[in-house]
């Protein structure tokens, strides 16, 4: 996510710079559509991640076997 933010600024650096190159903006916008797309995707897969991580953790401490 940080490569395609930084991709998308270079993109509207570019596409600022140069009238022909203005589909770069574009692109950009996309890219911002396709971050904006995936960050409930990645917080519903590291917060039950995280959640099932601790719990392993306290039961491997308290002796229980996982499986």
């Amino acid at each position: 996510m940080v490569v395609a933010l930084v991709v998308s600024i270079v993109f509207l650096v570019l596409a600022d710079a140069d009238t022909r190159n203005a589909a770069l903006g574009y692109l950009a916008l996309v890219l911002w559509v396709g971050i904006a797309a995936a960050i409930p995707v990645l917080l519903a897969v590291a917060i039950p991640g995280a959640a099932m991580r601790r719990r392993v953790r306290q039961q491997q401490q308290a002796g229980i076997p996982f499986w």
